[in-house]
């Protein structure tokens, strides 16, 4: 009886049916050929005897006449004594006459045409010779092969059914496995059961389940990020409805105070809006092919956007150590990554705090770090952060919670991390540092 591996081996299972349908062909084969063997044997000693019983005297003119019905026989003897000249002088059939020949294994015509394979040698004073007829030894090589050849043939159709049956019988599983494929959809995304599958296809259906994995996963977090979303734009939505329900009834003097309130809520929905874009676009991954982009131009080209809004807030930005680093992103991805790291320092650090940004270079990849003195983050905070539509402590009117969560994504994408610490000196602040793997690791050092 066959193991459970071997019976869950598709390699296995179709070598143990097919090669034991072979060894059963070769088996008939080899039988039937040593049956004729036998015959043969049997027929060759019979004619040996017969020959070597009907030893005469040739007569003195050879070959004579053969009788009506006379056969020519397989197996013809001939001897020489001194003095019997060209002519045999004894032979087991005196209407053969097959030349002399020299010592050993040869072939001849004899009288009648035929072909002879011959043996001759000397025995004492005679030189004795035994022929045997080409055409048997061709008949019997052609009946060997034959009935080599008739259990392949007989089993043929046997052989087509078998092959088939096995086939079947081992890719069974293979259906099996399709229809429970099949069943999967979004909303039951289960691992397909790799238990009883054959060994063969246990990569194929790992690799499977941990797609569907990644997809659940996937869906679920698309599915909160829906449902967050929507709760989130529910209510700048409606404050913009009351806005303009108040901008309709208020009086001439209060026009212009209700007019900045609405103008105030738009722009608090717009920014909400293109950070659920920018949230999306990173979760989806970029779809341009990556360039090589040098990060000290692009910090220094964000904090010069930034700079109006720092000055707004009273807020000291600038820009320290900056060494050549050059990564493979998309420029966009860095800009909107950095941005937001810069954007929630001056946001969420207050008047009069001072944020540092700097990118440096060491052991292979690139640090951009964006440091500020501010109120900071509570350690039990700082993985919170990084959740979608969480603000923790955050009292800013256009804080949407989702700055660093674009940041953790974008990073991720390309092959990064992102980490908040407080101020190395023990001080007041926040140190956000992000580390990405260098584009040219062997590119000089500015």
């Amino acid at each position: 009886m066959p193991s459970q591996t071997a019976v869950r081996s598709l390699h296995r299972r179709l070598s143990l049916s097919l090669g034991g349908l072979a060894l059963a062909i070769g088996l008939l084969g080899a039988f039937g050929a040593w049956v004729v063997v036998r015959q043969l044997a049997s027929q060759f000693n019979e004619d040996l005897a017969h020959a070597g019983s009907t030893m005469q005297a040739s007569p003195a003119a050879m070959p004579v006449p053969a009788p009506p019905g006379h056969q020519t026989p397989h197996i013809v003897i001939q001897t020489w004594r001194p003095g019997d000249g060209a002519l045999p002088g004894h032979t087991s059939d005196p209407t053969v006459l097959v030349p002399r020949v020299p010592p050993g294994f040869s072939e001849a015509r004899g009288a009648n045409g035929r072909m002879w394979d011959v043996f001759a040698m000397q025995a004492g004073t005679a030189w004795v010779q035994m022929a045997e007829q080409r055409a048997v030894r061709n008949d019997n090589a052609a009946r060997v092969a034959m009935w080599a050849a008739v259990p392949v043939l007989l089993l043929l159709p046997l052989l087509g059914w078998v092959v088939r049956a096995s086939v079947r019988m081992s890719l069974r599983p293979l259906g099996e496995i399709g229809e429970r494929v099949a069943k999967v959809d979004l909303n039951h995304l289960r691992p397909v059961e790799t238990h009883a599958a054959p060994e063969e296809l246990r990569p194929f259906l790992d690799s499977i389940n941990r797609m569907m994995q990644r997809l659940s996963s996937l869906i679920d977090a698309e599915r909160t990020f829906i449902a967050d979303a929507a709760h989130e734009l529910r209510s700048p939505i409606t404050a913009l409805q009351l806005q303009v329900d108040n901008l309709r009834h208020a009086p001439p003097d209060a026009m212009e105070d209700r007019i900045d309130e609405l103008q105030r809520g738009i722009r608090r929905t717009s920014t909400l809006v293109t950070q659920l874009l920018g949230l999306a676009r990173a979760e989806i991954g970029a779809r341009a092919s990556p360039s090589e982009v040098a990060l000290p131009q692009v910090v220094t080209d964000v904090v010069t956007d930034l700079l109006p809004l720092a000055l707004d807030r009273g807020v000291d930005l600038g820009a320290e150590q900056m060494d050549d680093a050059v990564v493979r992103a998309q420029e966009t991805d860095l800009r909107m990554l950095v941005k937001n790291l810069i954007d929630n320092a001056i946001r969420y650090g207050g008047e009069g705090c001072r944020v540092d940004v700097s990118v440096r270079r060491l052991d292979g990849h690139a640090e951009i770090e964006v440091a500020d003195d501010g109120p900071g983050i509570p350690d039990a905070e700082r993985t919170r952060v990084f959740d979608r539509f969480y603000r923790g402590g955050a009292t800013d009117e256009e804080g949407s919670g989702l700055g660093l969560a674009i940041v953790q994504t974008v990073v991720e994408n390309l092959g990064g991390s992102v980490t908040l610490s407080g101020r190395p000196d023990g001080g007041h602040g926040l140190v956000a540092r992000i580390v990405l793997p260098l584009a040219r690791a062997d590119a000089p050092v500015q």
